[in-house]
């Protein structure tokens, strides 16, 4: 009798489970609240943290392999992997630092999760890296982070040294 009604509530649960893993997926996981750690910096918006790929919200940063110009000590105008430059940027703002990523609620197109992240829980590294000029604001960051922009422009910092196309146009053109 035990025996039946196992087998019974086996079958049902073995059945349930069939018709609800289906529906799970890594791509509709729930964001978590935050992620935190040393980062492993992948380019001049991206890093990985704890085995998470996060990119930074409010921002966009040239790709590594866009050119940029700017003079040299000479007066020339040369060059630049302004990419590269922005990805050492975010490295060596980070590095041995502690980064607290909140607010992770949207999962960007390439598995990456989208958020904004803190050095030390505090400083705001989106911020930072467009008033360093080596960032634009972009979607939510346009009005965010305005005054930093304008100050990196004033100061002629990172890209604005120089002359250089917005990130999204760049990949707009390479397509």
């Amino acid at each position: 009798m035990h025996r039946a009604g196992f087998a019974a509530g086996l079958a049902t649960v073995i059945c349930m489970l069939g018709l609800t893993l289906p529906l799970w997926s890594p791509a509709k996981a729930q964001a978590p609240s935050q992620i935190e750690g040393q980062p492993q910096v992948l380019d001049g918006k991206t890093f990985r943290i704890a085995g998470e790929i996060i990119r930074l919200k409010g921002i966009d940063a040239p790709d590594r392999g866009q050119a940029c110009e700017r003079q040299n000590e000479r007066g020339d105008r040369v060059a630049y992997d302004c990419g590269f430059e922005a990805a050492n940027a975010l490295g060596f703002m980070t590095a041995h630092q502690w980064v607290q990523c909140r607010d992770l609620a949207v999962h960007g197109p390439r598995g990456e999760w989208i958020g904004r992240c803190y050095l030390g829980g505090r400083y705001d590294i989106g911020e930072r890296l467009v008033r360093q000029g080596w960032a634009l604001p972009a979607g939510d960051g346009v009005a965010a982070y305005a005054d930093a922009a304008a100050e990196a422009q004033r100061a002629r910092v990172g890209l604005w040294a120089g002359d250089f196309q917005t990130p999204w146009d760049w990949r707009a053109r390479r397509r």
